[in-house]
């Protein structure tokens, strides 16, 4: 002990260096992320359902990884607001209610509309032809059902985002953009929920943006969005179990 602490500072660097493998560690952050992001899309599609508790033996196997992981991983979905933990009760999946999608709601109308109204200013003939060509590939594939194998919901739900994002690609507030995802991820439980437990059939509003962005509305466009997203609100809180809600108190809390 005494020899080690009487050695130059450069060379106890050196040693330190030497019994830690890098590739390891780079190994380990790759291994937390992969089930990190699968972890998030399982809940983010509901395969994972709210309030689900979250247990080491299950997650292990379903995951192939170790608990170090998984723990790693679960601090990071705490973190996002999609688990929760407790002392001595392990993790869950965050909870849903009607009150915290109306609160998403809200706050994706208002940045919704004002990435929209600038990427519409801004576009190029790029970004139109993303969003055709992601609106292809979004109608190439009919609404998840609640029967449907978990990867032709992830696929979906891919189809989905990329739509969405292509449409307010070239707004110019990279922290708006930001934001506007957050939301956007956070509510997609929702919309999977609503889908699922869809009773009524709704127009193709994809199809209005995508013709309304097009053709540079921007009143239209934006009008549109705000709608779809309203609409969803409205549907949830009529068809899916557990969301259920007066209308005529959701029409007055958008107007407060």
């Amino acid at each position: 002990m005494a020899k080690i602490l009487k050695m130059p500072l450069r060379q106890l660097a050196d040693r330190a260096a030497a019994t830690t493998a890098p590739q390891d560690v780079l190994a380990e952050d790759a291994a937390t992320f992969d089930v990190l992001r699968r972890m998030r899309e399982d809940i983010l599609c509901c395969v994972l359902k709210p309030d689900q508790r979250l247990r080491f033996g299950e997650l292990r196997q379903r995951y192939d990884t170790s608990v170090g992981t998984l723990r790693e991983a679960l601090s990071h979905l705490v973190s996002e607001g999609l688990a929760r933990t407790e002392a001595g009760r392990g993790f869950t999946v965050a909870p849903i209610s009607l009150a915290d999608f109306l609160d998403l709601s809200e706050l994706r109308v208002y940045l919704e509309t004002r990435t929209l109204a600038d990427a519409i200013r801004h576009g190029t003939d790029a970004w139109e032809a993303e969003i055709v060509s992601s609106y292809f590939l979004l109608n190439k594939l009919g609404p998840p059902r609640q029967d449907d194998p978990v990867g032709v919901k992830r696929e979906w739900g891919k189809r989905h985002k990329r739509f969405h994002d292509s449409l307010v690609a070239t707004c110019t507030s990279p922290w708006s953009l930001h934001f506007r995802s957050e939301l956007f991820d956070q509510a997609r439980r929702y919309h999977w929920l609503t889908m699922i437990h869809a009773r009524s059939r709704r127009r193709n509003e994809h199809l209005d943006l995508r013709d309304a962005v097009l053709a540079r509305d921007v009143d239209l466009a934006c009008g549109l969005i705000e709608k779809h997203i309203r609409t969803t609100v409205e549907q949830a809180a009529s068809e899916v179990p557990g969301l259920t809600m007066d209308t005529a108190r959701i029409a007055k809390r958008r107007k407060a």
